[in-house]
């Protein structure tokens, strides 16, 4: 077995030989976030959140008037795959998490809502065809974000059913969800609704920790440590694990009821061998502070 510490990710899966041990980290941090003049309705009048500098961290508050901001109204469009403006794709560029490990197929942000990233990257495991979206927060506060879709598919016939709903989303922060497909999707996905309600959550800034390894059967398991400064809920912990060039080879999620600052578990793959290497793992959350 040997230690793996490569920083890419992507699309597409199935199954072959070899195994590695990879260890790694993540943490998010929520320094310098995007407001559009145009936002959500949220009341906030602080945020906290906390700044990372090399190895030093520092804690930050910011004062908000009530609507979320951005950094700057740039609105050109700068990659094939992206439809995000010039400034969205260098804070998504510089996030402190796993999110740029994932080989995202396209990258857009809903109407009116320049905060809010949503990421798309196909997959395929035991030859069934998936969808990982992801929802990224670049706003400067927390936000609730809630949307009913479906995928379609090359006929344009819905092909899975989409549901989100998460409850505070920390800024510069990623969730993920895994969609199975009952027939080869395009990618698109038509979304019926995207909302942002009100926010009765708070976020915690977190750090993550995660050992890739096999059990005694040779099966994929992935350790992982979620830690915070505050006494806090992780909630869904999902691992990616991931070929050289970033693609997904399988998903894996655990849920946690558990409460603590530092909480430790499992998230068990059923695979012994994939027909790719497993060279990385992109760990994401989004603990909560419980009372």
């Amino acid at each position: 077995m040997k230690r793996v510490y490569s920083k890419v990710m992507g699309v597409i899966c199935m199954a072959a030989t070899i195994f590695s041990v990879a260890t790694s980290s993540v943490n998010v941090s929520a320094a310098g976030f995007y407001n559009p003049s145009k936002s959500q309705e949220q009341s906030k009048t602080t945020t906290q959140s906390r700044t990372t500098t090399g190895s030093s961290t520092s804690t930050e508050k910011k004062s908000t008037s009530g609507n979320k901001t951005l950094l700057t109204k740039e609105k050109e469009t700068v990659s094939k795959s992206s439809y995000l403006t010039s400034e969205q794709e260098s804070i998504m560029s510089k996030l402190d998490t796993d999110y740029n490990k994932v080989n995202w197929d396209v990258q857009y942000s809903p109407k009116d809502m320049e905060g809010i990233v949503i990421s798309v990257a196909s997959y395929k495991h035991s030859d069934s065809p998936y969808l990982l979206i992801g929802i990224t927060n670049i706003y400067d506060e927390d936000v609730t974000f809630s949307a009913k879709g479906y995928a379609k598919g090359k006929s344009g016939q819905e092909v899975a059913d989409i549901s989100f709903y998460e409850a505070a989303i920390r800024p510069g922060n990623t969730i993920v969800q895994s969609v199975y497909c009952d027939n080869t999707p395009t990618g698109e996905i038509y979304w019926d609704s995207i909302e942002l309600p009100n926010v009765y959550e708070t976020s915690t800034y977190w750090e993550g920790d995660w050992y890739l390894s096999t059990d005694s059967d040779g099966y994929y398991k992935v350790d992982y440590t979620v830690k915070s400064d505050d006494y806090m809920m992780p909630g869904y912990v999902t691992a990616l694990l991931l070929d050289s060039t970033g693609n997904i080879i399988d998903a894996g999620y655990d849920y946690s009821t558990d409460k603590g600052y530092t909480l430790s578990d499992r998230i068990q793959f059923y695979e012994k061998d994939y027909n790719r290497k497993v060279v990385d793992v992109a760990m994401f959350s989004n603990p909560l502070i419980q009372d």
